[in-house]
């Protein structure tokens, strides 16, 4: 009895239910197409599950796991030079898979991922191990190097939304462990500014001709959150049938199934495109539901990292719990269009299996955190 006490099912629910809804419009989003093509339209479908499956065996395992070996230094060195390897293959003519101009995809025996999926979780358990004890400012040297190198090959991808994701991680970890709160909040206002700035600075130097050939994507994406009907049928289509599946949904949606706009309107609508099929389909109270299971999630882990065993233990909660925010508020401020679209899935509900496993890894390593955490508390009362 004691033991089910000890493992949070509610964020184990929010977890599995995401993961099976996710599931579902896979199915629903990306059967059409498929179909169309002369594909079978489960494909995909099957493809996702035998992702899912594989990952509760894994989240089994780590539960398993003694929590000196999930907090070791060589896991986490290991996971983000593994990243950072991976970061060097996708510009490798044999490795690299390029995907609309971008080189954001590895290839090794015939699996497909983006490695900085894997830099995000690698950096998350490197900077919980390198600052478990508390360190001069001054001796940031090594995390700044590691975190730079990250980010410069992030860039030449380019993957502006993958640097952005990874700064903000880093940000918020460093500071909850090295700088006072005063100090955390002026540096947090100055880095928001500093982006509305470098927005700022790309728009004007791309409408003058003089930004590089390989960022004018950046320029033309920022352009088109002002008025994506400027170029309805370019440029601003997806981002329009996007807001007309938000519209078409209602509040109770189409039903499951009938959208219209996955019918060629939104093309590869199971990854970017997933949660505004989730609300044409569904309807807006189920898409509130979602993000709420979602913001469940996060609200957990946050909570969980204060009370947790060490500090270590702490930093991972919250740089997990970090991580599935900036993925969730970018995807969503994408698809409303507050934000340029960045090709950033919804954590446990777009398509891509690499991407469901690392979060689940990283998930699952929360979960067993937060027992441990649960277990000492017991102990003391």
């Amino acid at each position: 009895m004691n033991k089910r006490r000890k493992i949070d099912w509610l964020l184990i629910t929010a977890y599995l239910l995401l993961s099976l809804i996710g599931l579902l419009m896979i199915y629903s989003a990306s059967s059409y197409r498929l179909m169309t093509g002369g594909n079978s339209p489960s494909a995909l479908f099957q493809r996702q599950l035998l992702f899912l499956l594989f990952s509760w065996v894994m989240i089994f395992v780590i539960q398993k796991t003694r929590v000196e070996i999930l907090l070791s230094k060589k896991l986490a060195i290991g996971l983000l030079a593994f990243g950072l390897l991976t970061l060097i293959l996708a510009h490798l003519p044999f490795f690299g898979v390029s995907v609309n101009g971008a080189q954001r995809w590895v290839s090794i025996f015939g699996f497909q991922f983006q490695p900085s999926e894997i830099v995000n979780v690698g950096m998350i358990l490197y900077l919980a191990n390198y600052f478990k004890e508390k360190r001069p400012f001054h001796d940031l040297k090594q995390p700044m190097i590691l975190l730079f190198l990250c980010c410069g090959l992030i860039l030449m991808q380019p993957k502006v939304a993958g640097v952005m994701i990874l700064l903000f991680l880093a940000f918020i970890m460093i500071t909850t462990v090295q700088v006072p709160v005063k100090v955390t909040l002026f540096l947090f206002v100055g880095l928001i500014l500093s982006l509305f700035l470098l927005g700022a600075a790309i728009l004007f130097l791309g409408h003058q001709g003089w930004l590089p050939h390989f960022f004018m994507h950046v320029y033309n994406r920022i352009q088109l959150v002002s008025d994506p009907f400027s170029d309805p049928y370019g440029q601003g289509f997806q981002m329009i049938h996007s807001y007309y599946a938000l519209f078409n949904g209602g509040l109770k949606g189409l039903g499951l199934g009938n959208s219209i706009t996955k019918k060629g309107f939104l093309p590869v609508a199971e990854t970017d495109f997933i949660f505004s099929i989730l609300v044409e389909e569904l309807g807006l109270i189920v898409g509130v539901f979602v993000i709420g299971l979602l913001f469940l999630i996060f609200l957990r882990l946050f909570i969980r990292s204060a009370t947790a065993a060490d500090d270590q233990s702490g930093l991972i909660l919250l740089g997990t719990a970090t991580l599935l925010l900036l993925q969730t508020s970018i995807n969503i401020a994408s698809i409303l269009g507050l934000m340029p679209m960045t090709g950033v899935p919804l954590p446990f509900i777009s398509y891509g299996g690499s991407s469901y496993f690392i979060l689940s890894f990283a998930f699952g390593i929360c979960l067993k955190l937060e027992r441990r955490g649960a277990n000492e508390v017991i102990q003391a009362a």
